[in-house]
């Protein structure tokens, strides 16, 4: 196991087998940090921002050639993993400081990496979820008969109970009951 005085030199000049050793010494820990950070505002947390923070921290290591990873002192007395710590949790902090001024960049969608602004309109994975819905529906609806067919448009379309009352020729207090005993028939055939 390499200590502190070794390994920077080699991190410095770009050995691998430093970085590797870096990496499982460190990554775990400086997840972790940034993580702590994280759980204490979960409006501004989502799925892989510890793994983006982490990342962002290895390329400022890495940038303005190593500068960051230069200035790293040992005869301060602080260990490096400390260091790095210290850097992570500021790393964290700047993160969810850049996410608080950009409000809209905590809608990102978790499937998509491109940043959108907020829109009224509903995304892709909306419209697709929400016709692959009526499809499934049109389905099922398919093994009811005709006048609970007829029941089930009047009711989806929005007509209130009164109307449909009116229209099939049952009381109110029918409606309810027939549109409870097709919801439980509908689901009954749904599909797991």
């Amino acid at each position: 196991m390499q200590d502190e005085t070794t390994l920077i030199p080699r991190l410095l000049s770009n050995d691998e087998a430093a970085w590797r050793t870096f990496h499982t010494r460190y990554a775990s820990r400086l997840q972790g940090a940034i993580n702590q950070v994280m759980q204490r505002f979960p409006q501004l947390n989502g799925t892989d921002h510890v793994a983006e923070i982490y990342g962002t921290l290895c390329l400022g290591l890495l940038s303005d050639d190593k500068r960051r990873l230069r200035s790293f002192d040992p005869e301060r007395g602080t260990p490096l993993g400390a260091w790095l710590c210290t850097l992570a949790r500021n790393s964290a902090h700047d993160f969810l400081r850049q996410r608080r001024r950009q409000p809209w960049l905590s809608r990102l969608a978790t499937d998509i990496s491109e940043v959108e602004p907020e829109s009224d309109a509903p995304d892709a994975f909306s419209v697709c979820y929400a016709r692959q819905r009526v499809r499934v529906l049109e389905d099922l609806a398919s093994n009811l008969t005709a006048r609970d067919q007829e029941f089930l448009d009047a009711y989806l379309s929005g007509t209130e109970p009164e109307q449909i009352a009116e229209q099939l020729g049952i009381s109110v207090s029918t409606v309810y009951s027939k549109k409870h005993k097709i919801m439980a028939r509908l689901e009954q055939l749904a599909p797991n």
